[in-house]
């Protein structure tokens, strides 16, 4: 049997197990299994049950369903499939190389998973450093509160420079204004 036929065996089997599959879990897993039989490259040609063993074992490790339910742990997979332990966790290693998956996974996670990321929380900026994101939102309110301020500031000295070019410019006319008066007072004095 070539390696694209077992794709139909491997999902009748994985579906046939008592796992308890939510709409979720069996819209995900039929997601994981056909991205994984799409590869070309770093596949393995093993047996219907340990590939479906390290897919579900791919899938409980995404979604940290071993540490809730006792049914999703790596023993309890290798029994119901009646393979060894260490044949799921190889098998899912080598799965989890081959699509580059890791924990927190959100192509292939629950929704509430996949929000729960606490990579989520973190941004990487172009020089490669790694903030969290309230830490940038305290950034911008500093940065736009300083260029705020440095704004404001700025205003307040162009006013007051305007202020007192006016009031230079006020005194000068009322010194001319009051010059004029004593110029006008002392021409008709000496006439």
């Amino acid at each position: 049997m070539s390696f694209k036929d077992k794709k139909v065996f491997i999902t009748e089997l994985v579906f046939r197990l008592n796992l308890e599959f939510t709409s979720e879990d069996k819209e995900q897993i039929a997601k994981l299994i056909k991205s994984y039989f799409r590869k070309r490259t770093n596949i393995i040609n093993s047996s219907i049950e340990n590939l479906a063993g390290g897919l579900l074992w791919v899938y409980s490790r995404i979604n940290f369903l071993f540490q809730d339910n006792e049914s999703w742990s790596q023993q309890r997979i290798a029994g119901m499939l009646g393979i060894k332990p260490k044949t799921v966790s190889n098998i899912a290693n080598k799965i989890m190389d081959a699509l580059r998956i890791d924990c927190f996974d959100q192509r292939f996670a629950r929704k509430e998973i996949a929000e729960k990321d606490p990579r989520n929380d973190f941004f990487m900026t172009k020089s490669g450093f790694i903030l969290h994101k309230d830490d940038i939102k305290n950034i911008i309110i500093n940065n736009g509160l300083k260029e705020w301020h440095e704004n404001i500031n700025k205003l307040n000295e162009k006013r007051e420079n305007m202020l007192d070019e006016n009031s230079t410019v006020r005194k000068k006319a009322s010194d001319d204004k009051g010059s004029n008066i004593k110029n006008k007072k002392l021409t008709e004095f000496f006439r």
